[in-house]
């Protein structure tokens, strides 16, 4: 009797310790769907707050067009200058501030800071003190859109990283940052670690079929200058160009503009006597027409033969028929795992964007054709987007083992071929150097191309594709 109290005595400490384990792994798998739920909502939120600011301020922009219309009409010098200089100073400044609010909408959602995020803009910052205003040995300070720009834009950063960075900025395009090569797409490794074939076929099949070694890569494209008008923080993609407004649209299609946006009125003879509207020098800011340009759906152009590729299936509505600025944004959060004694570490980017119709006004003899191009306030909503439909992350800031890559160790491989480093990225090139890998990929598209189907969105409407999670 005694031995069986025994058997029953061990029997039970078995089953409390099953109970135990069991009561851990529910709550280590609780404790993952949170902190995933939650890492998903911050970078959804933080997106949204900054592709909201940048809709706002593009619109702020707009308004000030038109306001620098009627002063110029109205041969107002003085006032014309103050505007230029107040859209120069909302371009470059205000899109530090979408950071600003995107990190506040993180941490309203759980979001820790995370060192990495600020390590780069803080290297950053040096070189905007250094190299921006002609030190550091690299040549002629860059040009400012503004007297004193450089200073107050390094300081305005420097405010947003001391409050302590809880989301990265993935799509930072740096004045001098290198871009338009396979290398510098963060989706071609994505690709091949995932070893997704239908991106090769509907991107660089050619590529796919054709590589030999390293040795067939082209150079590394040299690092350009971007025009400056723009911050480098979720640029709006605007630029002052100088040109004579009334060269652009006619007198009949400046009476359209001012009908609909204005509410100083203008006379006619103010219109036919000004000179600052016949000036060439006088500065207009316009949409960059190398990013504001519509889609395409990959079978017939949408609006013009240089569009961007529709990233997904589908009708394209004309209030989206637009790609322009955007703002993809990153969380990461950690979990410790009690059972298993480890650490989940689950990584979210959500891309935003502000959306409106860029889209002629119908005057009297007939559409203003080039109002696509001009600045007016005509951002209207803001939508989550996947990723893919954003761009811009060559050198994504909240990455820091991505700009490392781009760095240091791309020019490293295009040298030598692929080194074992630890690089995440440098380990998919390892693989991609494997002729019996690209041949797998060719095999796969010889029998299932017809299967592939462009990305769309991530669940529930989440900003990015598969890639990015």
């Amino acid at each position: 009797m005694r031995a069986r109290k025994g058997q029953i005595a061990i029997f039970l400490v078995l089953v409390l310790v099953v109970v135990i384990l069991l009561t851990l792994l529910n709550v280590d798998t609780f404790m993952s769907v949170r902190a995933k739920n939650r890492v998903q909502n911050a970078g959804d939120a933080a997106a949204l707050a900054a592709a909201r600011k940048q809709g706002s301020l593009v619109n702020q922009i707009g308004r000030l067009n038109i306001d620098h219309l009627v002063a110029a009409a109205k041969s107002q010098t003085n006032e014309c200058r103050a505007i230029v200089l107040e859209q120069r100073r909302l371009a470059l400044l205000g899109p530090v501030d979408a950071l600003r609010l995107a990190n506040r909408a993180a941490k309203k959602n759980g979001m820790a800071v995370r060192e990495e995020f600020a390590k780069i803009l803080h290297d950053h910052v040096k070189d905007i003190r250094t190299v921006y205003s002609g030190g550091g040995g690299r040549g002629e300070p860059y040009p400012e859109p503004f007297p004193g720009a450089w200073v107050e834009y390094a300081s305005r950063i420097e405010s947003v990283i001391g409050e302590g960075l809880a989301t990265g900025p993935d799509n930072v395009e740096f004045y001098d940052g290198a871009g338009g090569h396979l290398l510098l797409n963060r989706q071609f490794y994505y690709a091949i670690s995932g070893r997704d074939w239908c991106w090769f076929f509907f991107h660089c099949y050619h590529v796919l079929d054709s590589y030999n070694d390293f040795h067939d890569w082209e150079p590394l494209p040299d690092r350009r200058q971007n025009p400056m008008d723009n911050s480098e923080i979720f640029s709006l993609h605007v630029t002052a160009r100088p040109f004579a407004f009334t060269q652009l649209f006619t007198k009949e299609e400046i009476r359209t503009l001012l009908d609909r946006y204005a509410d100083d009125a203008v006379t006619d003879a103010e219109l036919e006597s000004s000179d600052l509207l016949s000036d060439p020098e006088e500065p207009w800011f316009m949409f960059d027409q190398g990013t504001w340009r519509r889609w395409f759906n990959g079978l017939a152009l949408v609006d013009d033969e240089d569009g961007y590729e529709f990233p997904i299936a589908g009708e394209i509505k004309p209030e989206y028929n637009v790609r322009g600025c955007a703002a993809i944004c990153r969380c990461q959060k950690e979990v410790d795992a009690v059972a298993v004694d480890s650490v989940a570490d689950f990584t979210w980017s959500a891309a935003a964007k502000p959306f409106g119709i860029l889209a002629s006004l119908e005057g009297e003899e007939g559409p203003v054709t080039n109002l696509r191009n001009f600045v007016v306030p005509c951002l209207t909503e803001v939508r989550l987007v996947p990723l893919d439909a954003v761009g811009g992350e060559d050198l994504a800031t909240a990455d820091y083992g991505w700009v490392t890559h781009v760095r240091q160790h791309l020019p490293q491989y295009l040298e030598r071929g692929p080194r074992a480093n630890g690089c995440f990225y440098c380990l998919q090139l390892e693989m991609w150097e494997k002729n019996i890998f690209r041949r797998e990929g060719v095999r796969w598209l010889k029998y299932n191309s017809q299967t592939c189907r462009r990305p769309g969105g991530g669940p529930g409407g989440h900003g990015g594709t598969s890639h990015g999670h």
